[in-house]
């Protein structure tokens, strides 16, 4: 019966073409001939020679394949240590929690942070990883509000009761259609209905960093409100052509997820070699990363002359582009 099931479900994506696949070797070769409008690695990174020359000599120094257990067992080393320093550096926050990927860190955060009787607001176009921590969170209550809209917001926050927390999730920048989050607007709404004190504003910087930002910070640096967000997820897969995602929070939210977050309690740490490709990034995002987004915007904006869509800003993504209306702040 559950095999039956499996075939309908995937047949009923078949007769939509929604259906996932893995790309076989002709394809991927064809792929290689074609421009390439897909990938994550926007500032072109994952290919540098300069980078790769440079992951070598750490490489070279490595003295060991694996990590060899999670970071509460035998994982934890004096290179992830370093690295979170560096990360929290550059991404000026008081501290930095490492995690194997952005999807294990929404998880954790959303699964974790929320104490009973909290209530989390989230942007209606969130990931779905933040959909996946809500689930296994302990708030009372998920309410979304319309995408990017603040004064739909201060509707959802008007209605709520005074006790709780409440935790505001959304993204600098919506990967699916490349809208640019309205952030001040959306914090002026929630300092208004609530005191410091109870409330958590959450931003995923994934698709902004490396993008925007003094050597590709962010968002939230770029528009000048590092102190007004309380937790920043940065993730290395996208800009910066590697893996992992790291969370930038206080001290004491940094202790409770080590002690909460379950996605990170019981995975394997990331490899050395892992630990070596973000610093690499890091570097070359310090020495050229200015450079590189600004080309980036600027073979953005000339496709979307060539496509013949509206310039609204400058604060435009650069390499997402599906929804022409909504990509800019206005």
């Amino acid at each position: 019966m559950l095999h039956d099931q499996l075939q309908a479900a995937l047949a009923k994506r078949d007769a939509r073409g929604t259906r996932r696949v893995l790309l076989d070797d002709a394809a991927k070769a064809r792929m290689q001939q074609c421009i390439d409008f897909s990938s994550n690695d926007y500032l072109s990174l994952a290919r540098s020679e300069r980078g790769m020359a440079r992951l070598r000599d750490c490489l070279r120094a490595s003295c060991a394949l694996g990590s060899g257990g999670s970071r509460l067992l035998d994982g934890d080393s004096l290179q992830y240590t370093a690295l979170e320093s560096r990360i929290a550096w550059h991404f000026c926050a008081q501290e930095a929690l490492l995690f194997n990927s952005g999807f294990d860190a929404n998880v954790s955060m959303f699964s974790a942070l929320p104490q009973r009787g909290d209530t989390i607001v989230y942007d209606a176009l969130v990931h779905a990883s933040v959909h996946d921590g809500m689930r296994a969170s302990r708030a009372k209550a998920c309410i979304a509000f319309q995408h990017n809209n603040p004064a739909d917001l201060d509707r959802v926050l008007s209605s709520l009761a005074s006790d709780g927390n409440v935790f505001l999730a959304v993204e600098s920048v919506y990967s699916m259609d490349g809208t640019v989050c309205a952030l001040a607007a959306l914090l002026a709404v929630v300092h208004k209905h609530m005191p410091q004190e109870r409330r958590c504003v959450i931003v995923d910087e994934a698709h902004a960093v490396g993008v925007y930002g003094a050597k590709g910070a962010g968002l939230v640096e770029r528009l000048g409100l590092v102190k007004a967000v309380d937790v920043r997820l940065v993730t290395f897969g996208k800009a910066l052509g590697c893996a992992g995602a790291a969370v930038l929070c206080t001290p004491l939210l940094k202790s409770y997820l080590l002690n909460y977050a379950r996605p990170l309690i019981f995975s394997t740490a990331m490899p050395p070699v892992a630990l070596y490709t973000i610093q690499v990034a890091l570097d070359m995002l310090d020495e050229e990363g200015d450079e590189r987004a600004a080309q980036l915007h600027a073979l953005t904006r000339q496709l979307r002359s060539a496509l013949g869509a509206p310039h609204h800003s400058t604060l435009c993504p650069a390499p997402i582009l599906p929804a022409w209306a909504s990509l800019c702040v206005p």
